[in-house]
């Protein structure tokens, strides 16, 4: 039995969490392999934020995390005896994910390792293993594109998540030390029997995830507004938490929402099902996505998705105005009036709905995992 490691930073909430909990309890299924998860951190007092296959083993190789959102808090107000605590913890979580790591990947004792992050990708140096590499992120910038062509120099096979993707890291990796090759593997979504789908019954528009600027959820505020001052019975819920929240409450209050928009804060991945079969619409206004599991869960769920059409994720599963609607050029009215018609064509919501349903069955767990298996192999 082939015994495969994969690293993590940790085992709370988040899209590439989420993504590898859900193909190492696919992976766990078959019986085929011997599973382990190495976390440099762990922040949920040994548990994990997904539910974990209990045959999967996981080491964790320290007691503790970085706390982001105290440290800029304490930078902010400028509470001394706080920074320098809290930077203490930054520097002590940078040694641990650097040089402590580093040591542990030298005396594993496994056949196959699986990286999620470049900068882990960087610290294999072993020849005595097959290492693949797993890139969760889709940077197009010079900074990113000669990390990539230095740090995969051990690296055997790397996986992107679509097929722009994968002809730009064939073509940046190109005259590099790297002789790794490129594989396109799309993320998955554990298949979860939906049986009440979304209805047509409502004006609620939502939309998931962190609460950072490259989710770019200020835009989506200012489509909803536009939305808001034609029709004021809509509503929009925002699902996430991060460190543009109050930045984003302040401008739903500027623009007189607050009645009208509503912010979860993080909750459970059932409850996030919960709200997304309560919905109309689902909205992605991301400035970049290496791929959105969002939408696919949305889609799954039967509910319309609108996206703006960035350079890799969206196009590769939203076929325009057939499962949903793709918005060139960040143009905030084209993507108000697309939600519109969805919210009052119910023919077309239908069409959009159904079809949604249909599409994304392709990345279902049962049926990616198979490409990972020619992988190993």
């Amino acid at each position: 039995m082939k015994k495969i490691t994969f690293l993590l930073l940790h085992l709370n909430h988040g899209g590439l969490e989420k993504q590898t909990i859900t193909l190492v309890n696919e992976l766990a299924k078959s019986g085929k392999y011997k599973i382990k998860i190495l976390s440099v951190y762990d922040m949920l007092n040994g548990n994990s934020f997904y539910k974990l296959d209990p045959k999967i083993k996981v080491e964790f190789l320290s007691n503790f995390g970085p706390d982001h959102k105290a440290f800029y808090h304490a930078l902010k107000h400028f509470r001394i005896i706080r920074l320098i605590k809290e930077s203490f913890v930054m520097i002590k979580c940078g040694i641990y994910k650097s040089f402590i790591l580093k040591k542990h990947i030298k005396r594993l004792d496994t056949d196959i390792i699986v990286s999620s992050r470049i900068e882990f990708s960087k610290l294999i140096k072993r020849r005595d293993t097959l290492n693949i590499s797993q890139e969760h992120s889709y940077i197009n910038s010079k900074k990113y594109i000669n990390k990539v062509r230095r740090y995969f120099k051990n690296i055997d096979k790397i996986v992107v998540m679509t097929k722009k993707a994968k002809e730009d890291y064939e073509n940046w990796l190109k005259n590099s030390n790297s002789k790794a090759k490129v594989y396109d593997i799309p993320n998955m979504i554990e298949y979860s029997k939906v049986e009440n789908f979304a209805k047509f019954s409502n004006k609620t528009i939502i939309s998931v995830g962190r609460l950072e600027k490259e989710k770019d959820f200020l835009t989506l505020i200012d489509v909803f507004k536009i939305l808001h001052d034609k029709y004021n019975d809509v509503k929009l819920k925002i699902v996430g938490e991060g460190l543009q929240r109050k930045e984003i409450e302040e401008k739903i209050s500027l623009l007189e929402l607050s009645n009208n928009v509503t912010l979860t804060g993080r909750i459970s991945s059932e409850k996030v099902k919960e709200e997304l079969l309560s919905s109309s619409v689902f909205l992605l206004t991301s400035i970049c996505e290496s791929f959105s599991l969002v939408l696919c869960e949305a889609m799954e769920c039967g509910l319309p998705c609108v996206s703006f059409n960035i350079d890799v994720g969206p196009k590769e599963i939203i076929q325009n105005d057939v499962n949903g609607f793709l918005i060139d050029n960040r143009n905030k009215e084209s993507m108000a009036k697309c939600v519109e018609i969805l919210l009052t064509d119910k023919n077309k919501w239908n069409e959009i709905s159904k079809n949604s349903i249909e599409s994304v069955k392709k990345y279902y767990s049962s049926n990616v995992v198979r490409q990972w298996y020619e992988l190993f192999s």
